[in-house]
């Protein structure tokens, strides 16, 4: 089996070549990124990248043509999925030839469904961002790839793609005792080189179970455990490491974009895809820069799409930046990524708790199987249990967390069977009803 993996990542880099190198000198290219030396240096190499992108929306698009005197990016309005859609043949580049661009779709699983349209370029380019951070974390092409999600139909690859891709297809909604247990053994029985990729909530089940037979570390050849589109908690990452036997790192993207940033293994900190994109942090309610360290909008300028142009696209996501000139060569970096601004939790005085006090503390009650914190009003939140049993810890529980939503705090508890999953196989941890 492990040749089988070295045939693939032959076969797939000798595809490449015939395709002129396209892949390997996108790669080549995100690498000499990170390592200029500063990141004035990388700006500077990226300014004629910017400019073109600002130069054909500006010339090219309705929208965008009473931006021909900028001057800088922040000429530019800051944009989001709604005005997009509702601006959407004005904000589109013209192709010459229509087999140049192809539509990417979102599944609205925040409400909002999205579609834009990708050069082939873009396309290119993101394989390759995929293939540099999957690489950082230690998976290699060719490797098989545990692909841990929900396969929707429009997701799911037929079968001859993904035994050639080497991709093993694991759907959320399977994941029962007895799945895991026989995909557990099938794991243990294969020792080719294997990589994971999925949802933390998806690993948390998989840890339950480990947790529940008193397993060991298991002896699988994992290589890497990639994390994406949820909050990866502590006591998540430890158990995946602990069972596993190799670190987790986690991955901020989307699909109307591509890898925005992965974390730095054994750190809290992200590394910024500064090759592919300009990433802001804006205030919350303002179209001005965040201070420093404060968590505000994540707003992100698409170098490479110049289909449908994401210039000064809010993404919806909150987070912060963080500068440490030892590490990163000093580039910016996430300190956080926080999650959807409708998922954003407030205190009682108004102010923003960072949600990772959330995630980062439930290895404290190891009893409870899942939870979901709702805030009702300015006040109100009630906690959303599932647990095995009587959970004889509930005062102390409700009392912790109430030390930070505020003394005046009302907190509640309401015990559940189960915590459905959105849409999307996706869980939210933290919803918040207020306006």
């Amino acid at each position: 089996m492990a040749i089988t993996n070295v045939l693939r990542n032959k076969a797939f880099w000798a595809l490449d070549k015939l395709k002129g190198n396209s892949l390997k000198n996108d790669i080549e290219d995100i690498k000499s990124c990170f390592d200029l030396s500063s990141f004035e240096l990388l700006q500077k190499r990226n300014e004629p990248i910017l400019n073109k992108l600002l130069s054909e929306a500006v010339c090219n698009t309705a929208y965008y043509q009473s931006y021909k005197g900028f001057k800088h990016l922040s000429d530019f309005p800051v944009v989001n999925k709604l005005i997009i859609k509702n601006n959407f043949e004005e904000i589109n580049i013209k192709q010459k030839n229509s087999s140049k661009a192809s539509s990417v779709s979102t599944s609205g699983s925040t409400g909002t469904p999205f579609k834009i349209y990708q050069t082939k370029r873009k396309k290119t380019r993101n394989t390759a961002d995929t293939i540099y951070f999957a690489n950082s974390a230690g998976f290699t092409i060719g490797d098989k790839l545990l692909y841990l999600r929900l396969w929707a139909a429009y997701y799911k690859k037929n079968w001859i793609l993904a035994k050639l891709q080497n991709v093993d297809q694991l759907d959320v909604e399977d994941l029962k005792d007895d799945y895991i247990n026989k995909l557990i053994a099938r794991l243990q029985k294969d020792n080719s080189p294997k990589g994971w990729l999925g949802y933390p909530s998806a690993y948390e089940k998989l840890c339950n179970y480990l947790d529940k037979t008193n397993s060991d570390p298991l002896n699988c050849n994992i290589k890497s455990i990639i994390s994406m589109s949820e909050p990866l908690s502590e006591s998540v990452a430890s158990k995946m490491e602990y069972y596993f036997q190799n670190p987790v790192v986690s991955r901020y993207s989307n699909v109307e974009n591509g890898i925005i940033a992965q974390q730095i293994p054994k750190t809290d900190y992200f590394t910024i895809n500064w090759a592919s994109y300009i990433i802001e942090i804006l205030d919350m309610e303002k179209d001005i820069p965040a201070k420093q360290g404060e968590i505000g909008r994540i707003v992100l300028t698409d170098l490479y799409n110049l289909a449908t142009p994401m210039i000064r696209y809010d993404t919806g996501d909150v987070g912060s930046f963080i500068i440490e000139q030892n590490l990163n060569n000093g580039f910016p970096m996430f300190k956080s990524v926080a999650g959807r601004i409708t998922d954003i939790l407030r205190n009682t005085d108004g102010e923003i708790v960072n949600p990772f006090i959330i995630y980062n503390n439930l290895y404290r009650y190891p009893e409870l199987d899942q939870i979901q914190l709702i805030q009702i009003s300015n006040r109100t939140y009630t906690f959303r249990i599932n647990c095995t049993g009587t959970f004889v810890r509930e005062k102390e529980f409700l009392n912790f967390f109430k030390g930070f939503l505020g003394q005046d705090a009302i907190v509640t508890a309401e015990y559940v069977n189960e915590i459905p999953l959105l849409k999307s196989g996706k869980r939210k941890i933290i919803v918040n009803l207020t306006k």
